[in-house]
């Protein structure tokens, strides 16, 4: 895609660290985690130490012990390092948050499961691995292309009108508002259809309803400015989300993947 890089401030960072700081930048929380961060280093070194991160556990769990505060601190310490940076601190907290909202979701009967990759990337990228990832969740949907698609043609990396099609099968599956609604249509001649086959401003509309209400942590961190965004760097991120979201707790890497 052609949208935003995000900051090079990051340049130094490892990848993993990188695409969540940006991920972070895109939801707008930057400065308010950075806050939390300067708050948490009280001895102002620019990381946070065992006891540091302990005083905060335990503002909210006073009883943690301190196996439990090491098992944290060393998920934490992405590197080891026996410290942790405010990039370790980002990585974790959207982490976690992706793992709430998938412990959280409430799979509507519509949605099915997929057999995921185990780690699949959420950095932004509308790139081949994640149109792999979406084609390979959507031909397992219920919609009436994707029952006669064969998985092995379909899941391809490319992007066809018969791709679109499904996915706005899906959308309206989903009940998405811009999915059902018909535009311009006066009187009882029923709703028009959005699987047309073309990417259009209403179908990035409708998938940006599917993924605020099915709790994507980015769409639900920009809310209304989410629903009126165009297709960009942001819907990739809450489409991410979704699909590692929606993956089976036990599944297989995507056989196509590589």
């Amino acid at each position: 895609g052609g949208f935003g890089q995000g900051s090079d401030s990051g340049s130094q960072m490892a990848n993993v660290s990188n695409s969540s700081l940006r991920r972070c930048q895109a939801q707008g929380r930057e400065e308010e985690l950075r806050a939390k961060f300067k708050e948490l280093d009280t001895s102002g070194d620019g990381v946070l130490d065992f006891q540091e991160l302990s005083r905060f556990l335990r503002q909210e769990r006073p009883d943690m012990s301190d196996k439990h505060v090491s098992l944290i601190f060393s998920k934490v310490d992405r590197k080891g390092l026996g410290r942790i940076t405010f990039e370790d601190m980002v990585e974790y907290i959207l982490s976690m948050e992706l793992l709430e909202a998938k412990q959280g979701h409430r799979k509507a009967t519509q949605l099915v499961a997929w057999d995921g990759p185990e780690q699949l990337k959420v950095n932004g990228s509308w790139d081949r691995e994640t149109r792999l990832a979406l084609q390979e969740f959507l031909a397992v949907q219920d919609t009436p292309t994707a029952k006669v698609v064969k998985p092995s043609q379909f899941v391809n990396g490319q992007m066809t009108s018969c791709h679109v099609i499904v996915l706005q099968e899906f959308l309206q599956l989903c009940g998405a508002p811009s999915a059902l609604a018909s535009p311009g249509q006066q009187g009882g001649g029923g709703q028009a259809s959005l699987a047309c086959g073309a990417w259009t401003d209403r179908t990035t509309r409708a998938l940006h309803e599917v993924l605020l209400s099915e709790g994507a942590p980015t769409a639900v961190h920009l809310g209304e400015a989410f629903l009126q965004a165009k297709f960009g760097r942001n819907t990739v991120y809450a489409l991410q989300e979704f699909l590692a979201m929606m993956r089976k707790s036990r599944g297989t890497a995507l056989s196509v993947a590589r």
